[in-house]
This record gives structure tokens, sequence and C-alpha cells, in this order.
């Protein structure tokens, strides 16, 4: 019985394992960027937590359908973090007051660079067991927001 040898690499960890980096780096044209999309976030998320939601649909064809998708409510989640509620945030949509924590640390990261020349950084390469992990979460996310099919398909906030 012939012996199969393993490909290179196949038992390789780096493949398996997250590869996080916390650093510093020169401003370059990302940053405008994520600072551009974090000013938006915070903008528009604060001005719809004071003066109420936007005029506009902006559900997926699917919503009116009855069938979630894991973005469902994040807009509304959002408004809510800025109108101080983390427990409707998190009712709406687990992912708000991630988006909302991320797109301050953006906006807040674009000042900051731009005065000292430089700013932090954090690389991510998740690996092949991060991205299942990320997958299995979006899955679960998914499975989460269509037991809230019916505080979603609420109008408002």
């Amino acid at each position: 019985m012939a012996h199969t040898p393993v490909p290179a690499g196949a038992l390789d960890r780096s493949r398996w394992l997250p590869d996080i980096q916390l650093g510093w780096e020169t401003r370059n044209a990302r940053w405008w960027a994520l600072g551009a999309a974090g000013a938006l976030v915070v903008v528009a998320g604060a001005a719809m937590a004071v003066w109420g939601m936007f005029p506009v649909d902006l559900h997926e064809p699917t919503h009116f359908a009855g069938i979630m998708s894991p973005t469902c409510g994040l807009t509304r989640s959002v408004v809510a973090v800025f109108r101080g509620d983390l427990t409707l945030a998190w009712r709406y949509n687990p992912a708000g007051p991630l988006v909302a924590a991320v797109s301050v640390a953006f906006l807040a990261r674009l000042p900051a660079g731009w005065a000292m020349g430089r700013g932090p950084v954090l690389r991510v390469r998740p690996g092949r067991l991060g991205w299942i992990v990320l997958g299995l979460a979006l899955v679960a996310l998914e499975i989460r927001q269509q037991g809230q099919a019916e505080l979603l398909m609420t109008t408002g906030l």
C-alpha cells in the first residue's frame, strides 16, 4: 500500500490561524475613504437620532416577503446607539453597536492622522479558521434576524 504524501502547506498553521497586527502607518488614500465612510455613518446616525429616520425606504426586496437578511435592522440599530439605547440597538441588530463604534473610530482616526502625519492601523488577516468563524457568525445572525422578523417588519424607531 503506497503512502500518499501530504500536500505542501496543508498542515501549515499560518494558513488556518488569524494574523493580527497593530502598528502605525503614514497617511494614504484608504484613510480618507474610511474616514469619509465613518463620517457618513456618524453624521447620518446622529441626524436620524435627533430628527428621526430619513423618509427613504432602505429595505431589500426580500424584506417585503418576510425574509430578513443579516443587515436588516442595521440602520435602526445604529440610530438607537446614537440615542444611547444599546438594548434596543441589540434587538434591532447586534452588529449595530459594532458598526457605530468602528465608524466613530474611523472618523476619529482621520484628524489624528492628519495632525501627526501617521495613525494607528489594525491589520487582520483572518486565515481559514477566521473565515469559517465569520461565515458561521453570519449564518447565526441570519437565523437570529429571521427570528426578529416581527420587530423588523415594523416601521420607524
